[in-house]
């Protein structure tokens, strides 16, 4: 069901999407965009590699300090999202990228130049800046470039590419930080961003269809308000949240666990990392290929907490390295899924003009999950016992899995 908020408008039509053949990748627009977004998100991983690698190992922060590194870009992101998603509504999904691109690029900055945990913390601001617009525009813009039917498979064809920079990303950042020392690591990464900024450009600048515009407070809410009124997006409210509070948890964590549990150093980290992305490699690519999963998103994201449950109790239930790699890519399969299967359905469920808006405010409520959770690390400081949390995390997180086979058969019968 979709909520069509559409009001008559005096603002000129926007132009019909490209639609593409029988395969998606016949659309050469979509081509372009999914080039960018893998470039982009190979120096995305890379970067946050980099940085919570260079403050655990060279800065040597406690686990407070990671977790505010974290949380300053989280709450950074939960501020902007929301209103990022309505201005992506009233302009250019495209151009809106674009801007957002030239930020993550400045955020490279402060780390190449800056000297301790303090320059990380800015460096984190502005990423977090960047990704804050960047998050709704593309949720926009992709079902401008595609039909619905394909929007499970363009989501899927997407986070395939991004995950390829999850493996390729972190193990390189650790290989080059090793061989070549940081302040490369963080040229390279500056390099890519800039790529994926050029890549954006050949996109023709598709926009929603206007809709009559009222005032900043009232479309910011109407965008909560559609997410909480569709039954599917409420589903997806808790599953998100949840999914979220969780994973965070274990990447504010997973740095501490590596170094003083499995006893290994930055480049064994993105060795994990890297096993997290060819999970969620081949998770995303199972979707990229699937033609008949349109319609059950909530219950098969119920699936995707599971089996993230799963590897994250693999993960951590041993002090095995071997056995840590296969959870942690395990967890990658489910974690793509999510992200995917989310996508996908915020774009089926929610008006074309809304999308922004609706995925703004997914955004903000996933990292205020995540707010909760570092700074819950934060104030827990030295009390915080790594494994322990780490295994009970994994537990609830499958067990949360649970509510999208319920929430499905609610929707079914409703």
């Amino acid at each position: 069901m979709t909520y069509n908020t559409q009001q008559p408008s005096h603002e000129p039509t926007a132009s019909p999407p490209i639609l593409p053949g029988r395969r998606l990748l016949g659309n050469r627009p979509f081509r372009w965009f999914l080039a960018s977004y893998g470039i982009s998100f190979l120096g995305f991983w890379a970067f946050f590699l980099a940085i919570l690698g260079q403050a655990t190992y060279r800065y040597h922060a406690n686990a407070s300090q990671l977790a505010l590194l974290l949380a300053i870009w989280s709450v950074v992101f939960l501020l902007l999202v929301t209103p990022a998603g309505m201005f992506t509504d009233r302009w250019s999904p495209k151009w809106f990228l674009v801007l957002a691109q030239a930020v993550a690029v400045i955020s490279v900055v402060p780390a190449i130049f800056g000297r301790g945990v303090w320059a990380l913390y800015v460096a984190s601001v502005v990423d977090a800046v960047g990704a804050a617009a960047s998050i709704p525009a593309r949720g926009s813009l992709t079902p401008l470039l595609v039909p619905e039917e394909m929007l499970v498979q363009a989501n899927g064809a997407l986070n395939t590419v991004s995950m390829f920079g999850v493996v390729v990303g972190p193990g390189l950042a650790g290989l080059v930080a090793r061989h070549g020392g940081q302040t490369l690591v963080y040229w390279c990464i500056l390099g890519l961003i800039a790529a994926g900024l050029f890549l954006m450009l050949p996109l023709p600048d598709r926009r929603p269809v206007p809709a009559a515009r009222t005032s900043f407070l009232p479309e910011i809410a109407e965008g909560f308000r559609i997410s909480w009124r569709e039954p599917e997006l409420r589903s997806l409210l808790f599953l998100a949240c949840s999914i979220w509070f969780l994973l965070t948890l274990f990447l504010a964590l997973e740095p501490l666990f590596v170094k003083n549990g499995l006893h290994r150093g930055v480049d064994g980290l993105g060795l994990l990392w890297s096993a997290n992305g060819v999970g969620a490699f081949l998770g995303a690519l199972a979707l990229a290929r699937s033609k008949e999963w349109g319609g059950r998103e909530v219950l098969l994201i119920g699936v995707s907490l599971i089996i993230s449950g799963l590897g994250f109790l693999a993960f951590a239930g041993t002090l095995i390295y071997a056995v840590a790699i296969i959870g942690s890519a395990i967890l990658g399969v489910g974690f793509a899924w999510f992200l995917s299967l989310s996508q996908a359905l915020i774009q089926r469920v929610a008006a074309e003009n809304m999308r922004g808006r609706v995925t703004g405010v997914f955004g903000a409520l996933q990292e205020a999950s995540a707010v909760a959770c570092t700074l819950g690390i934060a104030v827990l400081g030295g009390l915080v016992m790594v494994r322990p949390y780490l295994i009970g995390s994994a537990v609830v997180l499958a067990a949360a899995g649970f509510y999208g086979f319920r929430a499905d058969r609610r929707i079914r019968d409703g």
